[in-house]
């Protein structure tokens, strides 16, 4: 097994080392990235394993079971090597910070680890062969208990995807943007919209702004535009009805999960209501639909009305 091959095993877990010299929190991942560079440097990866082996899948985290891990370990197991096989890690101007956002349901809060790190890797009675990062960010959670390395997951989900419309005016008085193409799939959850005048103004005289599916804020509020909402709610049901029954004063923009898959899709529609024989909406031409990944804050695509 040569030098390159084990420093790219030992960078898949670069983030689990630190904190060497700042004090104990137990409200942070110190003690758990403590306990792991101890447990590497020992010839053990079963804390590192359980730090770096689970699945995120429908917003919620499962944490690795034994079968997973001892596959984990048994990876990461030199002992069998011909040629005996030492580790070194070194950190330093180690700094953490708790940040806004959680990344599953069953999740706590989140933490930004920040430090300078030095990987070492020796054959035997060879030299050693190191490779530096300097100032290495990775993100950790806890879940049930178990802290875990989030750094790959935390940062695919704040990058935005990118969305493409196609819009057609009717003699009705509507405007139909429908979602053409999107770089990579994302919950509805994670979408808002925002009208806008041909002045650039977010139109707030109705609802002309906020959330794209029917969910509940943290206030306990209903929110979304979705006329299809698939959900068991009752009060989400209500509100899904009420905006298929609009006739655009309320709800100006109406949303369709066309293919039921709760992700901002191609195929899917939004309605924005102008007025017509039926519509009593605020649109017009040069007029605009926003869309918004809230992960990251970013305006993915617009559907101008012309």
């Amino acid at each position: 097994m040569n030098k390159a091959y084990i420093l790219a095993i030992c960078m898949l877990g670069a983030s689990f080392v630190g904190c060497i010299e700042d004090e104990e929190k137990d409200d942070s991942p110190r003690n758990a990235l403590y306990a792991a560079i101890d447990d590497v440097n020992d010839g053990n990866w079963g804390k590192l394993c359980k730090m770096d082996v689970f699945v995120l899948e429908d917003n919620v985290i499962t944490l690795a079971d034994e079968t997973e891990l001892k596959e984990c370990t048994d990876e990461f197991n030199f002992e069998n090597e011909t040629v005996p096989v030492l580790f070194n890690f070194t950190i330093n101007k180690y700094k953490e910070v708790k940040i806004d956002g959680t990344l599953a349901s069953n999740s706590g809060p989140i933490y930004e680890v920040t430090a300078n790190l030095e990987i070492c890797v020796k054959y035997d009675t060879e030299p050693w062969y190191c490779e530096t990062e300097e100032e290495d960010i990775s993100y950790y959670t806890k879940v049930s208990g178990q802290w875990i390395d989030i750094t790959d997951e935390w940062e695919s989900s704040t990058i935005a995807p990118i969305a493409t419309f196609f819009v057609e005016e009717s003699s009705g008085g509507y405007y139909y943007a429908e979602v053409i193409k999107v770089s990579m799939q994302e919950d509805l959850t994670g979408f808002s919209f925002f009208l806008k005048d041909d002045t650039g103004t977010t139109y707030v005289g109705g609802n002309g702004f906020g959330e794209i599916a029917m969910q509940f804020t943290s206030s306990g509020e209903e929110h979304g535009i979705q006329t299809n909402y698939q959900g068991d709610d009752e009060r989400l049901k209500s509100r899904s009805t009420n905006v298929s029954n609009d006739d655009g004063s309320e709800f100006p923009v109406h949303f369709s999960d066309n293919d039921r898959d709760g992700k901002l899709s191609s195929g899917d529609k939004f309605t924005i209501y102008g007025q017509g024989n039926s519509a009593n909406g605020p649109a017009g031409d040069g007029w605009k639909l926003d869309i918004q990944f809230d992960s990251s804050g970013d305006i993915i695509g617009s559907a101008k009305m012309l």
